[in-house]
């Protein structure tokens, strides 16, 4: 099972994002949901399109954990806000017998070898349940959804009613080639309260920097 992070208090006196917070997430309730192509050749010169979605998950899970904003959560011992120490990605085994999935969840670790291991095991365990969840799993957690049959060109979802749901969602569409470069269609979705169009764009920059160290290192 994977364990809780720990977490330090998010004081709101400080907290640049405060109006912000207050705004999005008790008046308007507001979210940004973008797609954007990303460039993953080198990632897939050395793994495969067919083996892209572990050093993908990897890159994309050591992106959000580089950023605050992507770590804010709500203290279950007082409701307050927090930063994770880290988030580790829930993502989902696919069963093609039944058309369904399992969700899993994969413990983040910053080695790689450590982390495509565990998510590896996990993926086996998704394939032997029949649940919905593979187990239970902790609250300092994101969601990455993965769609290996369509290059789409959005994704639209919705934030919870509460408008208090402050954790990425991930969605990684099909791999194609065009004019010579491997594209994936790559959707952030996260709530105003915490981040912003600026932040979505940093987030496809890293993703796609660290896919690319990633892919020189293996």
């Amino acid at each position: 099972m994977v364990k809780e992070a720990g977490y330090k208090p998010l004081d709101m006196k400080t907290w640049a994002r405060t109006p912000y917070y207050n705004y999005y997430a008790h008046g308007s309730k507001g979210m940004c949901a973008v797609t954007a192509e990303l460039d993953i050749s080198a990632l897939a010169k050395k793994c495969g399109n067919e083996n892209i979605f572990v050093p993908l998950l990897y890159a994309i899970t050591k992106t959000i954990n580089s950023r605050q904003e992507f770590r804010v959560g709500y203290c279950k011992e007082n409701g307050e806000l927090m930063i994770w120490d880290y988030v580790s990605p829930i993502h989902r085994v696919f069963h093609p017998a039944t058309e369904t999935f399992t969700r899993v969840c994969t413990e983040w670790k910053e080695d790689y070898a450590s982390f495509a291991k565990g998510a590896e095991a996990d993926i086996a365990k998704g394939e032997k349940s029949t649940a919905l969840n593979a187990e239970e799993f902790p609250e300092s957690v994101f969601e990455v959804s993965y769609v290996p049959w369509l290059h789409y060109s959005s994704v639209n979802m919705k934030m919870s009613e509460s408008g208090k749901y402050l954790a990425p969602i991930v969605t990684i569409g099909k791999a194609q080639e065009i004019s010579g470069a491997v594209n994936i269609p790559l959707t952030m979705q996260i709530s105003h309260a915490v981040a912003d169009g600026f932040h979505i764009a940093r987030f496809f920059e890293e993703v796609k920097k660290e896919s690319e160290a990633l892919a020189a290192s293996l």
